[in-house]
């Protein structure tokens, strides 16, 4: 079993980060580190400032995981974070 597999089962927070969000004819990406979540929420932190985005709102987020991309469909993000494991 790799990382891959079961990326959603482990802690996002430190992990560096792509975000795709945003309607589909205004989409923005903001590449940083997630330095918080909330049940509702991700935080995260690029060179210039913060970034409070509502995980409704993403739809793709991508995770750098061994110098690859690991892309996870924003629609698995939604609730807890330890309520990640059931899914």
């Amino acid at each position: 079993m790799t990382f891959k597999e079961h990326v959603l089962q482990h802690e996002f927070i430190g992990s560096k980060a792509q975000i795709e969000y945003g309607p589909l004819d205004n989409k923005r990406i903001i590449n940083g580190k997630i330095i918080f979540e909330t049940k509702n929420t991700f935080s995260i932190r690029d060179e210039l400032k913060s970034y409070v985005i509502p995980k409704k709102a993403i739809s793709q987020l991508g995770l750098v995981v061994e110098d690859e991309i690991c892309f996870i469909n924003g629609s698995m993000l939604i609730g807890r974070p330890e309520d990640r494991l059931a899914k």
